[in-house]
């Protein structure tokens, strides 16, 4: 069965925080902020509040994508599904919904984001130190599409 796009209904919360927990443990060099608990907690708010989308296979959510106010804020696909287009068909989504643009954060040590990012017609505006984020890890600042030359 094919992997699916539609958008994300308040009974998606918990699959999403799962998603996103998965995700997140592969990111070894992130620090652990916020139990599981309240990690799915924020995400109830997130679905509920935001236009959230999900990739569903089989019935079951392995990815999601939450746009608001020109940012995509978050992109995530269970590791499962790393690499096989469920990440392309989360960004085509929100390319579709969102023509204008938008921009959007990932750290710097996440390769394999960073290279799909680019090979999506993301631009690189900016990198940082971290300071200003909660994990306090150095990210880079992006925008699609990228009409702008990068200033790393």
């Amino acid at each position: 069965m094919a992997t699916t796009i539609r958008r994300a209904t308040p009974q998606d919360s918990p699959a999403v925080g799962e998603v996103f927990l998965a995700a997140r443990a592969t990111m070894t060099y992130l620090p652990r902020l916020h139990s599981d608990d309240e990690t799915r907690s924020h995400f109830k708010g997130v679905v509920e509040a935001k236009e959230a989308w999900v990739a569903e296979r089989d019935g079951k959510v392995v990815g999601f994508a939450v746009v608001d106010g020109g940012w995509l804020e978050h992109l995530y696909v269970h590791p499962s599904r790393f690499n096989t287009g469920t990440g392309t068909k989360l960004f085509a989504q929100a390319t579709a919904q969102h023509p204008q643009g938008f921009q959007f954060w990932a750290f710097q040590q996440n390769a394999g984001a960073r290279r799909f990012y680019e090979r999506h017609g993301c631009a690189l505006v900016r990198l940082t130190n971290g300071a200003d984020n909660e994990e306090k890890v150095p990210d880079a600042l992006y925008v699609w599409p990228a009409k702008i030359k990068s200033t790393p």
